[in-house]
């Protein structure tokens, strides 16, 4: 047996070192590359350079289509977060029928292929007489990022103790206080985790976007999609590319320390 763990220790850790490498190369490609001053990005790098920064933070277009993104991915969160907790209340009711039904509606859009529903979404809008708009994209992003939500605040709810809320109901607490009061608190880490994730989903989906955004107001994976085919924007969407690499993974240390400082506090008032 001694013999079989330390193969399977050891089959384990090169499959771990080959997926880290697999995964960040690419990431560290992108930012290395960024500051090569040639328009090619290839090897060797003769020379390092800030200059496509400053282009890429000079085009109007390119930063249109990046805080579209951004704005539309932020409200995103916001809203597909605050509709997983009515959906996860509403399934941790103690008696509901046809909860399989309702968490199979729900998680739906995990299953159907994007592309599917960006054209069964386009297909709708012109029946209705509904012109494509950004509304229409952040809609369809609420739609898919959903189901993300209630997996992240569902289980947080449902690992809640009962006593608690129960306990604030006897003390005069009304329901409404109860909820915001004891329950909300204790769901910061998972709604914290929920919005980045919609957030990060709204952010990186192309194909409904491609589909309902307006002509000139593309979102920006859309821009990076068309702008990869043209040679003279390539070096300005690395640039702004490994930009969004470093940010994201400063939000999510920030966001774990965060996640961790709460948790930890709120462990302390429940424990006092």
């Amino acid at each position: 047996m001694t013999i079989v763990r330390r193969l399977a220790g050891g089959y384990l850790a090169v499959y771990f070192w080959a997926f880290i490498v697999f995964l960040f190369s690419p990431l560290v490609a992108i930012v290395v590359f960024a500051f090569n001053d040639s328009s090619v990005p290839a090897l060797p790098i003769v020379t390092f350079s800030t200059r496509w920064f400053q282009q890429a933070f000079a085009d109007t277009h390119l930063l249109g289509a990046l805080l579209r993104s951004v704005e539309i991915g932020a409200a995103t969160g916001l809203v597909a977060t605050s509709l997983g907790i009515t959906a996860s209340l509403g399934l941790s009711a103690r008696r509901l029928r046809l909860r399989a039904v309702v968490v199979a509606v729900i998680l739906l859009p995990l299953v159907v292929p994007y592309i599917s529903l960006a054209v069964g979404l386009l297909i709708l809008l012109n029946e209705l007489n509904i012109q494509l708009s950004l509304w229409a994209v952040f809609l369809g992003h609420v739609v898919i990022a959903l189901p993300f939500a209630v997996l992240v605040v569902f289980p947080r709810m449902r690992s809640l103790d009962p006593a608690m809320i129960e306990a604030a109901r006897d003390l005069g607490a009304s329901e409404l206080t109860a909820f915001n009061l004891v329950t909300l608190p204790l769901l910061i880490p998972s709604l914290l985790s929920s919005f980045l994730i919609c957030f990060i989903t709204s952010f990186d989906e192309f194909a409904i976007a491609s589909f309902l955004a307006p002509p000139g107001q593309p979102t920006y994976p859309v821009f990076l999609y068309a702008g990869s085919r043209t040679p003279g924007l390539l070096p300005e969407l690395i640039a702004i590319g490994s930009i969004i690499i470093v940010v994201s993974l400063l939000i999510v240390g920030v966001a774990e320390g965060g996640r961790r400082w709460v948790e930890r506090r709120l462990v302390g008032e429940v424990e006092a």
